[in-house]
């Protein structure tokens, strides 16, 4: 367990070295790292949307749509999201693109786990886990085409530790707490100072014969001065990958 410990931190470390270049939350969506995974390939949709609407997060409701992969304690997931009202619309713009193309904007993130004990028959799961994510708009799309300068980005950070315990019912119930960190790039000059926040969810998953899961979790924590709270629901299907 050591040697694993040792080589998180190395993890976490190099998750934060290349962040810049990864472009692991979608905004509006909970931060979803049950360690209960095994061996395996899966894709996951989910739904998510804040707890309250005020003017700050009231656009947030988003659909995510996702890419995990795990072989043996490591885990890796890819996911894409944006906002609901927006989904439509993006579908338009990819077949006519517009001026108004230009504010449509989606998440990319990407996240690792490594588990430092648990799997097989034992209940209990621990691991470590860091990523990123980085809104893209349709003006960064059309900069690229065009050469031309980008606006800046603000990347999201995730490093935390997450505990997992399968119940005798077969759900596997996980929490993990977080630190989210906040970096800016491409400023084209000094960027501004980056902020850290304290997070923390909590979810369960329901695998149903090894193939389909379902899953739903809490999130919550400082926003700059304000406390927000997502909640999310989805589900994944693939083989392996659950436990």
């Amino acid at each position: 367990m050591i040697g694993r410990m040792r080589v998180g931190v190395a993890l976490v470390t190099g998750l934060l070295g290349v962040a810049a270049a990864a472009s692991a939350q979608i905004p509006g969506m909970p931060l979803f790292t049950n360690p209960r995974y095994g061996t395996g390939l899966r894709v996951h949709a989910d739904f998510g949307r804040p707890t309250k609407t005020t003017t700050g997060v009231g656009d947030l409701t988003v659909i995510q749509a996702g890419l995990s992969f795990a072989l043996g304690p490591i885990g890796i997931d890819a996911s894409v999201g944006m906002p609901k009202t927006q989904l439509s619309s993006a579908q338009g713009c990819i077949k006519t693109p517009t001026v108004s193309c230009s504010s449509q904007k989606y998440s990319a993130a990407a996240l690792a786990q490594l588990r430092l004990m648990g799997g097989g028959l034992n209940p209990i799961s621990l691991s470590v886990f860091g990523g990123a994510s980085m809104d893209i708009t349709g003006y960064d799309a059309a900069a690229y085409n065009f050469g031309v300068g980008s606006l800046p980005h603000e990347l999201n950070i995730p490093v935390g530790a997450a505990i997992g315990v399968h119940t005798p019912f077969g759900l596997n119930i996980w929490g993990a707490p977080r630190l989210n960190l906040t970096r800016w790039v491409k400023c084209g000059g000094p960027c501004p100072s980056g902020e850290q926040k304290f997070r923390w969810a909590v979810g369960a998953d329901l695998p149903i014969l090894g193939i389909l899961s379902i899953r739903g979790a809490f999130d919550s924590g400082k926003v700059g001065t304000e406390t927000v709270s997502f909640w999310g629901v989805g589900a994944s299907i693939g083989f392996g990958g659950m436990r």
